[in-house]
């Protein structure tokens, strides 16, 4: 396992006196069966070619400034606006694949979808659009449950809101941009998640981002795993570890002052999105009551798609939502809207009205996309929907010279998936077996 690594570096906004983070992993939770050993020489090989590209792009660096340097006397005192190794990423290893990202498509984002083509004359530094496009299997969508798509239940309400309240409120929740659909959704999500109240923001990522230093502050402790997305590093999976850190961080006390914490959170995911693994709520839950710690679970990628009633994890797993303080989800996923919620005690939103800057100065969610939310989980009628599974499927490709060739095979081949270090394959568990869709797995495969 990792020993807890505090980040001194990550600072919470609008926070003068941040707090502590810590980070934990231990892979030790993963039955052996399902563990992935990277073999040494598919890791040497995979070292090998990024330290090749490494070194080439700095050699190709080193001559440019020689060919180049006559431009220097444009710049009139300036420094370059990037410098150095800032945009070396960009211009030596993303520039020769950025054909297999941002595909633009032109249809709705439904199982199957027409993706534009593209062709370059100079290189891939830009990409023009043409006027073919190719219908293409998706297996690149966070729309889990089919929403996005034209539906017939969801897209005539949403249009019917549209005539009725425009496209967009133009305002903040708290200076008038609070419509009767913003409340409604927030008690239809309450209710949908079993906590007393919740609070809804008109983006996903920035739900995690601002309602986290909103919850801690100097003296606070925020205990995350390392494979914690970015919205909430910007914020655990195994509780053996879990224990281990928490214990050490409270006999410890805070740094310098060894003084008690006066308040302990620890962040978790339902489901890890690059991993496709559940967390061990249960036993996060044990652990935390023990400590007197707070959970807070970002259901991100699970709300909709698993549990019986697609209530995620924590209907999955057997956790009663009392054990878990807050709850934050997306609507960008199962639901095919925008935004985010967060879910807790009444006391606890009441708060967050007051003092979130997502709530306070943000506009607030649209009516449409909050008309579409409403639609999909009136929709699914709180009964079946998701999968026991998790809805992210990653396949380990390693070697750089990989990922542009498995993505530009699958666009050959119909397939359309996201790539990057890993490469994320999502399904919709929701979705009707096709002869066509069994065909183009297959293919895949």
């Amino acid at each position: 396992c990792f020993t807890p690594i505090r980040s001194f570096s990550s600072h919470l906004a609008g926070d003068p006196s941040p707090a502590d983070h810590f980070y934990f992993n231990n892979t030790g939770s993963i039955p052996p069966a399902k563990m992935i050993t990277v073999p040494y020489l598919t890791a040497l090989t995979t070292y090998f070619s990024y330290g090749l590209l490494f070194a080439f792009g700095q050699l190709r660096d080193f001559f440019r400034r020689f060919i180049d340097w006559w431009k220097a006397g444009n710049l009139q005192g300036y420094a370059p606006i990037c410098l150095g190794l800032e945009d070396f990423y960009i211009r030596r290893l993303y520039l020769r694949i950025q054909d297999c990202f941002g595909r633009p498509i032109s249809s709705p984002p439904d199982a199957w979808f027409d993706v534009v083509e593209r062709i370059s004359y100079d290189n891939n530094k830009t990409l023009k659009r043409t006027t073919k496009t190719s219908r293409c299997l998706n297996l690149g969508s966070y729309n889990y449950l089919g929403f996005a798509a034209a539906d017939e239940y969801c897209t005539p309400r949403v249009i019917e809101c549209l005539k009725k309240y425009s496209a967009s409120t133009c305002s903040t929740r708290v200076e008038g941009g609070t419509t009767a659909l913003h409340c409604e959704l927030e008690d239809v999500v309450a209710n949908f998640v079993r906590k007393p109240a919740a609070l809804v923001t008109g983006m996903g990522y920035v739900t995690n981002s601002a309602i986290l230093p909103v919850l801690i502050a100097k003296g606070g402790l925020i205990i995350s795993d390392s494979l914690n997305h970015n919205s909430i590093v910007n914020g655990a999976r195994a509780p053996s570890h879990l224990e281990k850190v928490l214990r050490e961080l409270i006999a410890d006390g805070q740094p310098r002052t060894h003084r008690p914490w006066k308040k302990i959170i620890v962040v978790v995911e339902g489901i890890y999105s690059m991993e496709g693994e559940l967390c061990e709520l249960p036993e996060i839950v044990s652990i935390c009551k023990k400590y007197k710690a707070y959970v807070y679970l970002d259901e991100a990628h699970s709300i909709g798609a698993i549990g019986k009633t697609g209530r995620g994890v924590c209907e999955l797993l057997g956790v009663d939502t009392a054990d878990v303080d807050v709850m934050m989800g997306t609507f960008t996923k199962s639901f095919g809207s925008c935004g985010g919620y967060i879910a807790g005690s009444k006391e606890l939103i009441q708060y967050l009205k007051y003092t979130c800057p997502a709530h306070i100065y943000a506009t607030s969610i649209s009516p449409p996309s909050a008309e579409q939310i409403l639609s999909a989980i009136k929709k699914m009628g709180f009964e079946v929907l998701g999968d026991n599974d998790s809805p992210v499927m990653p396949i380990m490709l390693y070697n750089p010279a990989k990922i542009p060739a498995f993505s530009r095979e699958c666009l050959k081949q119909k397939v359309i998936s996201n790539v990057g270090d890993l490469v994320g394959i999502k399904y919709f568990p929701a979705e009707s077996k096709m002869p066509q869709v069994e065909e183009a797995r297959a293919k895949v495969e």
